[in-house]
């Protein structure tokens, strides 16, 4: 599809982004879009990703053809899904070829997911510079694959694990949008006895399935008197909602119930403590805005790369992990009780934020992770250009 709303940008660059359809990598592709360094974006993605680019461009004016390629992971040990999988993977890569064919793209960007596979591949053969965002603390399988072709890997952490047979790699950070930042701006003070300490729940289908049980479960056991100082933002799954915010009027716990916020930055600006799971693009999102946070990483994660993720911000002391598969939830109870009663821990982890949120600029020339992948990517074509008029 083409949105026919068009930007006034003087350059006549193209630029193709191939992105898996969910959130963690969706995101930070949603963030170079932002920009709006490039004049005309390609985007390639599936029937998951095709509701966040359309969602997000809607009132953009930017120059945009998305396409949908229906493909899935070869690793299935079914005989007949692998080969239904590989299928699948030819038709993309014969898609792909055709796509930069007719739109020649300048640059491509792969964000990881099996979408992104055969857009890379494409672009190899025409000999098109490309560079993998890989958003997580190991490189996931496709960015494994795709780092053996591609010119640039970029790094969402510092020690990320699984980096094997790269030619280059960079740390570029994982882009978020700006109003993360503008948050971090926000002077936050520890709630008093007479203001209510917000705390915000979400984390998918999967996070929230978890946290409608065992979550609601412990506020709803908290004394009165920490009951009334708590007021609960929570995603929860639309069989869930009911039931969970049913539990929180009856146990008189101001809430705010819903099963997506469309506005989450506007959450996490009124939130003093957030707990999630422990994604790239959230990992990145608290940096970000320097909120502290309890983090659960997602047990079934691919290559455990959720546990890898805490574990950066664990050891920069910019929040908790909750390992449920490992603690007790009484463990979990114990902390949020001691969060609640003593708030200015919140604002010690929001200051260790802010020292890790500088640390990483200082990488990254002082840019934030959106404008300085955006100018990696420019610079890119510029000398691909440059290297072309010598030969010529």
């Amino acid at each position: 599809m083409k949105n026919k709303k068009m930007n006034n940008l003087n350059n006549k660059h193209t630029i193709l982004i191939a992105s898996g359809g969910t959130g963690g990598h969706v995101y930070p592709a949603l963030s170079i879009i932002d920009k709006k360094t490039f004049n005309k974006y390609i985007i390639i993605t599936d029937t998951r990703g095709e509701g966040y680019f359309n969602n997000f461009l809607k009132n953009e004016y930017i120059d945009t053809h998305i396409f949908i390629h229906r493909v899935s992971s070869p690793s299935s040990k079914s005989i007949v899904n692998k080969s239904l999988s590989l299928f699948r993977l030819f038709v993309s890569l014969i898609k792909s070829i055709l796509i930069i064919i007719t739109h020649k793209p300048d640059i491509v960007i792969g964000f990881g997911g099996y979408p992104s596979v055969a857009p890379i591949l494409a672009a190899k053969l025409f000999n098109i510079s490309t560079i993998i965002h890989e958003q997580n603390a190991v490189v996931g399988r496709a960015n494994q694959f795709l780092s053996k072709f591609s010119n640039i890997l970029a790094l969402s952490f510092i020690n990320t694990k699984k980096i094997t047979n790269v030619k280059k790699y960079i740390f570029t950070g994982n882009p978020v949008r700006n109003e993360f930042y503008e948050i971090a701006k926000i002077n936050d003070v520890p709630p008093n006895d007479n203001k209510k300490l917000n705390i915000l729940i979400y984390g998918g289908s999967l996070g929230a399935s978890f946290f409608s049980k065992h979550l609601t479960l412990i506020f709803c056991s908290l004394p009165n008197k920490l009951k009334k100082r708590i007021k609960i933002i929570q995603q929860v799954r639309k069989e869930d909602i009911e039931k969970v915010q049913n539990d929180y009027l009856q146990n008189k716990i101001e809430c705010e119930v819903s099963v997506f916020f469309n506005n989450i930055f506007e959450k996490f600006k009124q939130a003093n403590l957030i707990i999630t799971r422990a994604g790239g693009s959230t990992i990145a999102e608290i940096i970000a805005s320097q909120k502290p946070a309890i983090l659960v990483p997602f047990p079934n994660s691919l290559d455990n790369h959720q546990i890898e993720n805490a574990s950066f911000i664990k050891k920069n002391d910019g929040g908790w992990v909750f390992d449920e598969q490992k603690d007790k939830i009484n463990k979990l109870k114990k902390l949020i009780i001691n969060l609640i009663v003593t708030p200015d821990k919140l604002l010690e982890v929001s200051q260790q934020l802010n020292k890790l949120s500088s640390k990483l600029d200082s990488l990254t020339s002082l840019k934030t992770s959106s404008e300085f992948l955006n100018e990696l990517l420019l610079n890119q074509v510029l000398l691909k250009k440059e290297g072309a008029n010598k030969v010529c």
